[in-house]
C-alpha cells in the first residue's frame, strides 16, 4: 500500500528539520573555532610582543593581510572599486580598528599578562552599547550604565588582583587593552551609521563587506607603518618562530577568523554569532596557561563580573527590541 501524501510531507519536513539542524552544528562548531582561534591570539601576541617591537608586528602582519584580502576581494567581486565619498569614513575607521587598536592590543600583551588581557577586551559589546547610546542616539537606561559598572569593575579587579604578578607593569597593560576595546567600539558604531546611511542611500552603490574590511585595513595599515619605523625593527632578531606567530595572527585571526564569523552570521544571524563572543576570554585564559600564566579565583571573579555586564546589556536590547 503506497503512503498517504500525509504521510511523505511529514517525512520530508523531518528530513529537512534533520539536515537543518546539522547544518546549524556545523555552523556552530565554526563559531567556536574561530573563538578559539581569537583567543589563542593573546598568548600568541604575548609571546611576540616580549621580545619584539609592538607596532613593527602589527605592520608585518597587515602587509600579509592587506594583499590577501585584495586578491580575495578581486576572486569574489571582480573589482576594488569604492565610493570616493566614503574614503574620509573609511580612514577614520581604519584608524580605530587597524591602527589604535593593534597599538593597544600588542602594547597591552607587552606590559601585561595575555589571560588578564583576554578577559578586558570581553567589555567590548558593554562598551559598544554605551557608545550607541552617545553616538547613535539609543536610549541610555540604568541597566546598560549598570552593565558597564559591572565590566569596569570586572577590569580593576584583575588589574589589582591578577595571580600574574612578573610583568612589565600590569595596570598599564589592562589599561591599554581597555583603550583598545574602546577603538573597536567606537569604530563598530561608526561602521554601523555608516551602513546604515549606505543601505538607506537607494541611489548609492552597495559595497560588500570584505570590501569595507579590505579598504579599512589598508587606510589602517598606511598609519601603523611610520610608527613601526620609530621602533627601528630592523634591529631585532625575526627568528622562524616570528614569523610562525605573526602568520597566525594574519592568515589564521585575521583572514580565516573573519571569514568563518561571517559564515556564521549568514547562516544564523549576527545576534546568535555575536553570543559565541563570549567564549573569546575563556580560550584566552586557558590557552595562556600554556604560556606560564596563572590561574586563581580573581580570574573567575573578573570573567563573571565582565559577562554579568555584556549579560544586562543584552538583555537590555533585548526588551528594546533593538
Amino acid at each position: 500500500m503506497p503512503p498517504k501524501n500525509s504521510e511523505v510531507v511529514v517525512t520530508s519536513a523531518r528530513l529537512a528539520t534533520v539536515q537543518t539542524e546539522r547544518q546549524n552544528w556545523a555552523v556552530y562548531a565554526g563559531l567556536v573555532l574561530t573563538m578559539f582561534i581569537w583567543g589563542l591570539a593573546w598568548p600568541v601576541g604575548r609571546l611576540l610582543a616580549t621580545n619584539l617591537p609592538p607596532v613593527s608586528i602589527a605592520a608585518i602582519r597587515y602587509a600579509i593581510v592587506v594583499p590577501v584580502l585584495f586578491a580575495i576581494l578581486w576572486f569574489r567581486e571582480g573589482s576594488f572599486k569604492i565610493n570616493r565619498s566614503w574614503i574620509p569614513t573609511l580612514v577614520v575607521m581604519g584608524i580605530l580598528n587597524t591602527t589604535l587598536y593593534q597599538i593597544f592590543f600588542l602594547y597591552g600583551v607587552k606590559y601585561a599578562a595575555a589571560s588578564d588581557d583576554s578577559l578586558v577586551i570581553g567589555i567590548g559589546p558593554v562598551l559598544i552599547a554605551i557608545m550607541a547610546s552617545l553616538i547613535l542616539k539609543e536610549r541610555l537606561t540604568w541597566t546598560k550604565i549598570l552593565g558597564f559598572a559591572s565590566g569596569l569593575a570586572g577590569i580593576i579587579t584583575i588589574s589589582i588582583l591578577s595571580p600574574n604578578t612578573q610583568v612589565l607593569n600590569r595596570p598599564l597593560g589592562v589599561t591599554l587593552v581597555f583603550g583598545g576595546a574602546t577603538a573597536y567600539a567606537l569604530y563598530t558604531v561608526l561602521l554601523r551609521r555608516f551602513l546604515s546611511k549606505n543601505r538607506a542611500d537607494n541611489n548609492g552603490p552597495q559595497q560588500s563587506s570584505l570590501s569595507i574590511l579590505t579598504w579599512i585595513s589598508l587606510f589602517g595599515w598606511f598609519f601603523l607603518i611610520p610608527f613601526s619605523l620609530i621602533e627601528s625593527p630592523w634591529t631585532y632578531t625575526w627568528d622562524a618562530g616570528s614569523w610562525l606567530g605573526i602568520l597566525y595572527l594574519a592568515i589564521l585571526s585575521t583572514v580565516v577568523g573573519y571569514f568563518l564569523y561571517i559564515e556564521g552570521v549568514s547562516k544564523i544571524g549576527a545576534g546568535r554569532s555575536a553570543i559565541f563572543g563570549n567564549l573569546v576570554p575563556v580560550f584566552g585564559v586557558l590557552t595562556s596557561v600554556f604560556i606560564g600564566e596563572n590561574l586563581s579565583p580573581w580570574t573567575a571573579v573578573s570573567f563573571l563580573l565582565i559577562f554579568a555586564g555584556v549579560l544586562l546589556v543584552n538583555r537590555q536590547v533585548k526588551n528594546s527590541g533593538s
